[in-house]
C-alpha cells in the first residue's frame, strides 16, 4: 500500500475509489484490506478496470506511456469477489471505439 499507515482513512477510501493506483500497488492489495467491505472493494476494482482499459486503448493506439495496464490482475480480483459478474458497472454507458 502506498500510504504510510497500515490502516485506511476515510480519505484514502475516497481516493481509492477514483484513483486506485494512488493507494494500492496491486489489485491483490485491495482484496487483502479487511476494513473494506465487499462492495467497496468491487467499486475500487471496477474503477481500476476502467483506468486499465483506457490505458490499454491508448497503448493500442501508440499513445501509451507509464505503467502497463494490470487488466488481467484486476479481472482476476473482481472474479474472486463477484464470480458471476452480477455487479453492474457503467461500461455500457461509456463511449466505445468502433
Amino acid at each position: 500500500m502506498k500510504t504510510k499507515s497500515n490502516t485506511m482513512s476515510p480519505q484514502d477510501v475516497t481516493l481509492a475509489k477514483t484513483s486506485p493506483t494512488a493507494i494500492f500497488d496491486s489489485p491483490a492489495e485491495v482484496l487483502a484490506r479487511h476494513e473494506l467491505s465487499r462492495e467497496q472493494k468491487i467499486e475500487i476494482l471496477k474503477s481500476w478496470e476502467l483506468d486499465a482499459r483506457a490505458l490499454q486503448r491508448a497503448t493500442d493506439e501508440s499513445m501509451g506511456g507509464g505503467e502497463p495496464p494490470e487488466l488481467d490482475a484486476v479481472n482476476k480480483a473482481l472474479l474472486t469477489l463477484d464470480p458471476k459478474d452480477k455487479t453492474r458497472d457503467q461500461f455500457g454507458k461509456a463511449p466505445t471505439k468502433i
